[in-house]
């Protein structure tokens, strides 16, 4: 089960034009987003761990027991002492169910449906197929095809690993594309990109008006979804907090 964190998603940024090697095709291709922060922010678990929110107890194990051997005391000195100490609360947290479905909530996630696999470590940036406006061409497939995958049953394509081939694969996937339709969005906002993007069953009477359907605009959707939630994980800890009884 994957999981999705409260955040603000990047505008799409305006076309850039370029040239495929070995060809005067140009191609228009939008542009990483960068995003600054005035400060930084205190880590969560699974980043101190250095896994993603929607990862098994087994790669939770394997991850903490790679970030001790590398933070130990003896290895890193006094300072690996308080970074151990985070680690144990972490690993203790996140290896129970109740625990960690308890954390989660404290810090805005909520578990969504299945999205993109990793390959490697997270990066802070990750690539997503806009299937709204995607045509089929199947020019990223051919490009990088351990990355991107079509759904012939809709006959879109969308990524199934993240960085699943090498960055100059990638890049040439991503310049190939003649609508535009893949974007690089902060990591931390994919999963809810991903959830929304599935067709999802449509209301309808009877045997008319019914069938699936995604939102027009994701990234609007996205938005609204994030507002939602966090109206929702605001409103949870306003309830929790003890009342002064007279």
């Amino acid at each position: 089960m994957a999981s999705f964190s409260i955040s603000q998603l990047s505008s799409p940024k305006s076309a850039e034009i370029h040239l495929l090697p070995g060809s005067n095709k140009p191609i228009f291709r939008r542009p990483r987003s960068i995003t600054v922060r005035c400060c930084e922010r205190k880590k969560n678990y699974y980043e101190l761990l250095g896994v993603s929110s929607d990862s098994s107890s087994q790669e939770i194990k394997d991850a903490y027991r790679k970030q001790q051997k590398k933070h130990h005391p003896d290895i890193a000195g006094e300072k690996g002492h308080e970074n151990t100490i985070k680690l144990n609360k972490a690993y203790e947290v996140l290896m129970k169910e109740d625990l960690r479905r308890e954390y989660d909530s404290s810090i805005g996630l909520m578990r969504l449906g299945a999205t993109s696999s990793w390959k490697g470590p997270l990066r802070p940036e990750a690539i997503f197929v806009d299937e709204n406006a995607c045509i089929g061409c199947r020019e990223c497939v051919h490009h990088a095809g351990n990355t991107f995958t079509m759904d012939e049953a809709v006959g879109t394509a969308r990524v199934k690993v993240q960085y699943g081939d090498d960055d100059t694969q990638i890049e040439i996937s991503v310049d190939s594309c003649p609508v535009n339709c893949i974007y690089w969005v902060e990591t931390e906002e994919l999963e809810v990109l991903e959830y929304l993007i599935q067709p999802q069953p449509k209301e309808g009477y009877g045997v008319f008006g019914q069938g699936w359907e995604r939102p027009a605009n994701v990234f609007v959707a996205a938005k609204s979804f994030n507002k939602q939630i966090k109206r929702k994980v605001e409103n949870q800890k306003r309830n929790a907090r003890p009342t002064n009884k007279e």
